[in-house]
């Protein structure tokens, strides 16, 4: 219930996501595909859910393979689909709870569905899931005529309900600290000041940049097709729109600005995007396009298979992390220092590669004070660190990999 960061309590985050991955390393054993498995099945699901959700909207299984067509071939999903990250479980969640939202209208019995999959969405990422509750409350104030209450109370319930039982429990067990920890975490991530000030006010314009470098080829039909449904009278078009207008806007409202955070959208933007494919192939070329589409693919997947590309995954760590563990007993903590930066993927990797805790440091008075410190302790830290601080000091070079050093301070 109370997940740990490099032996700390993670406050912040909701725990879906770890449990699944720990529920797979104590079933087999830990490893890099297994801790991106789940990731790698919600982006499989993703894609399957994509037509489903196009073919009950546009009813045209073409544009609804279409739609699928789009969201396997975009770039960017696919690359977090193989990452062990919580953003396209998320997206999947989103998805789930889209698809049962839209599928009340013919049986309000799915409305506990949406519910549930709204909740499981919070649990996986928490301040990003109420973009759910709200897009489902927008769609609710424009519908006529509203569900039955009981109904839209049931899935707002189940909405909400596993993540305040589990944000309950960790206030009881941390009520010391859990205030102080988690205000500093949204003053970080969320809503602490910018630098310069007026960043706090270009969230929009970074996102749209963002999207704009990356959605090719597929942006010019999805922004044909989104500005098709705002003019059009489809309901349920609409109510995408809508879900990505709330997805942009509270991540443009955020502090942090990444573009993998909007992927949440990626399945709407889909859908617009195969609206307007669908219109620009005719029909009499439709098989035609399928028969080349799949040589084409067919190609390309006997080349992957036949020329594999294997990079070792976090191949400038991996020595570092085995040097530091062999140099470092168990239960003490390895020195980190990287050019004063926090660097939480290295730190990420050390730990999980080197199965050690870390001092994480990303000041020079915290250095100085840890090197003025006696007895021997191991250090990773980059090379322009290393010439500055440990020339003159006793020491023992262990590894070298990229910009990164480990070594053993004798003193």
């Amino acid at each position: 219930m109370n997940p740990r960061s490099n032996g700390a309590h993670v406050l912040e985050h909701p725990p879906l996501f770890v449990w699944t991955q720990a529920a797979l390393f104590r079933a087999f054993h830990l490893s890099d595909p297994l801790a991106r498995l789940p990731a790698a099945l919600c982006g499989w699901g993703v894609i399957l859910l994509v037509y489903r959700l196009a073919l009950r909207i546009l009813n045209d299984s073409w544009a609804a393979l279409l739609a699928m067509f789009v969201m396997a071939t975009t770039a960017y999903f696919l690359k977090y689909a193989a990452r062990a990250m919580t953003d396209v479980p998320f997206t999947f969640f989103c998805l789930c709870a889209l698809c049962a939202w839209l599928a009340a209208e013919d049986d309000p019995r799915w409305y506990a569905a949406a519910g549930a999959f709204a909740g499981l969405a919070q649990l996986t990422r928490g301040l990003m899931g109420i973009a759910l509750p709200i897009a489902f409350a927008i769609d609710l104030a424009r519908r006529r005529p509203r569900p039955s209450r009981r109904y839209v109370a049931t899935a707002f319930g189940l909405a909400f309900f596993p993540l305040i039982a589990w944000y309950a429990q960790i206030v009881y067990a941390n009520r010391g600290h859990f205030w102080i920890d988690y205000s500093a975490w949204l003053d970080r991530e969320a809503f602490g000041a910018l630098s310069p000030p007026w960043r706090r006010y270009t969230g929009a314009f970074e996102y749209a940049w963002m999207l704009a470098k990356s959605y090719w080829p597929w942006l010019p039909f999805m922004l044909a097709g989104l500005v098709a449904t705002v003019r059009g009278g489809d309901r349920r078009l609409r109510f995408l729109a809508i879900w990505s207008a709330v997805v942009f806007l509270l991540c443009a409202a955020a502090k942090s600005r990444v573009l993998r955070y909007l992927l949440p959208a990626y399945p709407a933007f889909s859908l617009f995007a195969a609206m307007s494919l669908a219109r620009l192939i005719p029909s009499r070329r439709r098989l035609m396009s399928l028969r080349i589409a799949t040589a084409i693919f067919a190609v390309l997947a006997g080349g992957v298979a036949l020329f594999p590309r294997n990079p070792l995954h976090a191949a400038e760590i991996r020595p570092i992390a085995a040097a530091a563990a062999a140099a470092t007993p168990p239960g003490a903590r390895v020195e980190f220092y990287d050019s004063g930066q926090p660097r939480l993927d290295e730190a990420n990797q050390l730990q999980w590669y080197g199965d050690r805790y870390l001092n994480i440091m990303t000041q020079p008075e915290q250095l100085a004070a840890e090197l003025a410190a006696p007895g021997a302790r191991t250090y990773v830290i980059d090379r322009e660190t290393y010439r500055r601080y440990f020339g003159s000091l006793p020491h023992q070079l262990l590894a070298e990999s990229g910009h990164l050093l480990c070594l053993r301070l004798l003193q």
